[in-house]
């Protein structure tokens, strides 16, 4: 529905004025304002009908239109082509320097430590099993898993 303050619904709602807007305000004309009935009538017609095209046409951008102001960021928003392509190859190459240094890090901690120290930190760190489950699944004592796990973390600290 069309708006009931613009200045068309005003227009047509007053039969015996003719509101127009000026730089100063609204500007009401009577009856009285003109020379004879007949002028006052072919006036007011001429206005209502010119209020009407100007409602309709403004309506019209807004019926058949998307208005921009509301959906400026979703149209903003689309990525393009070679921005997705870019953020692939982005991805891959992060994901390649990761792997990279992650092989790099196991390297330093497979030298830095016995195959015995090796297997017993994966399994307390990596499994998280207990020291009493590792000690129960080689067969040895609490005592020295124990042992051995703490020497195998102190290396690693050093290692940072």
């Amino acid at each position: 529905m069309f708006n009931k303050k613009s200045e068309y619904a005003q227009n047509k709602r007053e039969k015996d004025s003719i509101i127009y807007i000026s730089v100063n305000g609204r500007i009401r004309l009577t009856r009285a304002d003109f020379a004879s009935e007949e002028e006052f009538l072919r006036w007011k017609q001429w206005s209502d009908e010119d209020y009407y095209e100007t409602e309709r046409r403004g309506r019209g951008y807004y019926d058949n239109g998307v208005p921009l102001d509301e959906n400026i960021s979703a149209a903003g928003a689309v990525a393009s082509a070679e921005d997705e392509y870019f953020r692939e190859q982005m991805a891959d190459e992060i994901e390649a320097t990761r792997k990279a240094l992650c092989q790099e890090r196991m390297a330093k901690v497979k030298a830095l430590l016995t195959a015995r120290q090796y297997r017993r930190i994966w399994m307390y760190l990596a499994e998280e099993k207990s020291i009493t489950e590792i000690a129960k699944a080689e067969g040895l004592s609490k005592a020295s898993v124990s042992r051995s796990v703490a020497v195998a973390l102190r290396k690693l600290r050093k290692l940072r």
